[in-house]
Parts: structure tokens; sequence; C-alpha cells
């Protein structure tokens, strides 16, 4: 796994440095192949025996995996890429809510679970804030359709929501293994990739950006998988 992991890290490395000297025809393969790794990592890290909840969960991935061949493509396909993204997410909140009931059945609560919940809605809100604050448009009705405003806002819920039981998931039960805190750690760089893109794409067009993007959105996928298979008991 050292070795698989390594070459996973690799390809996000090359890809970076694609991204950060505008090798555009490079991009074109790196991105989708760096995505498209990560979902072989998570294969072989479950030793090629997939049970149904591993099996969605690679789905989930899959949706990010078109989501990022879409966002390449034609502006018209930003749609598209973001749907792809939404479905990913939503397989994510799914599973990992999955995860807190059974969790929460077989260790019992944390004896601080109303104060982790209320910490976890404030950070929720407070992401939120930063979001319509800082990310969407002063005027988004006069710069964008309606629906696409409506879609926009819905992503950035659920990406929220996403984070949200991914903290539940490390908090709320009595007991959790140490690699399951890549899960609220990717759901958080996922938010803070996602918020970049949004600024560069709605807000101010900054070339800069665009690696920042690519560095946390990689980590944010590596890091979900990870946790998630902590959570299965997959990996330790």
């Amino acid at each position: 796994m050292r070795l698989m992991t390594a070459v996973v890290f690799a390809i996000f490395f090359v890809d970076w440095l694609a991204v950060g000297f505008s090798w555009r025809k490079a991009e074109y393969i790196l991105k989708p192949a760096a995505m498209a790794m990560v979902i072989l990592w998570t294969c072989v890290a479950a030793g090629w025996t997939f049970e149904v909840l591993l099996i969605l969960f690679i789905l989930g991935q899959t949706a990010g995996l078109a989501g990022d061949i879409f966002l390449m493509l034609n502006p018209r396909w930003f749609l598209v890429g973001l749907t792809s993204f939404l479905v990913g997410h939503l397989f994510y909140i799914g599973l990992i809510g999955r995860q807190i009931i059974i969790a929460a059945r077989e260790f019992g609560l944390n004896h601080n679970v109303v104060w982790w919940v209320v910490s976890i809605i404030i950070i929720w809100a407070v992401m939120l804030r930063l979001f319509y604050r800082i990310v969407v448009p002063e005027a988004p009705r006069l710069k964008m359709l309606r629906y696409f405003w409506v879609l926009v806002q819905v992503y950035a819920w659920i990406l929220g929501i996403l984070v949200v039981v991914s903290f539940l998931l490390v908090t709320i039960p009595a007991n959790c293994s140490p690699a399951m805190l890549f899960l609220p750690a990717g759901a958080l760089l996922f938010f803070v990739s996602d918020s970049l893109l949004a600024y560069d794409r709605f807000t101010r067009k900054t070339p800069a950006i665009r690696l920042w993007v690519m560095v946390t959105y990689h980590l944010a996928q590596f890091s979900l998988a990870t946790g998630f298979l902590a959570a299965l008991s997959i990996i330790p």
C-alpha cells in the first residue's frame, strides 16, 4: 500500500505542476487520472473485496471523476459537472450517516455529545455565512440565471452537510479510530477547494487560485477515502 500511495501522490504532484505551469494538454490527462488513481487506491486498500457500502462509496468517487471531466470541457458543461459532484456528495452523506447510526449503537454516545453537536452546527453556520458573504456575487441574479443560482446554493448547503456528518461520525459515538479523522479533514478540504473555485469563477478571476483548488481537492478525495475505509474497519 505504501507504494500505491506513493504512486497516487506522484500523480497528484505532476498534475499540480501541470496546473501551476498551465500545461493545458497535460491537465486533460492528469486531472481525471488523479481521481482514477484514488478510486484504484480505494479498491486496492479494500483488498478487492467489495461490500455494498464500499461499492456505493466508489460510485460517489466515480461521480467525482465524472465531475472532473465535465468541468474541463466547454463552460456549458459546468452545471453537469456541478451536478455530478452533488451526486457524489449525496452518496458520501448517506453512507457516513449510516455509519454514525451503526457506531452509536455499537459504542454508545460520547458524554459530550450535546456540546459537540452545538459546536458542529456553529461551524456549519459559519461556513455558509462565508459562502454567502465572500464567495457568492453581490448581485447573483444579475450575473447568472435563476436556476443556476439556486443550484449553486443547493450545492453549498449539501457540501456543508457533508462536513457536518463527517464531524458527527468522529464525535457522537463514544469511540472512533484515529484514521477516521481523515473524514472531517477531507470534507473541510473539499469545502475550501470548492469555495476557492467558486470565488475564481463567480467573483474574481485569480490564476494562482487554480493550483490551490487542485491541491485541496486531491487531498480532500484521498482523505475521504482513507477515513471511510477506517469507518468500515478496512484499515486501522
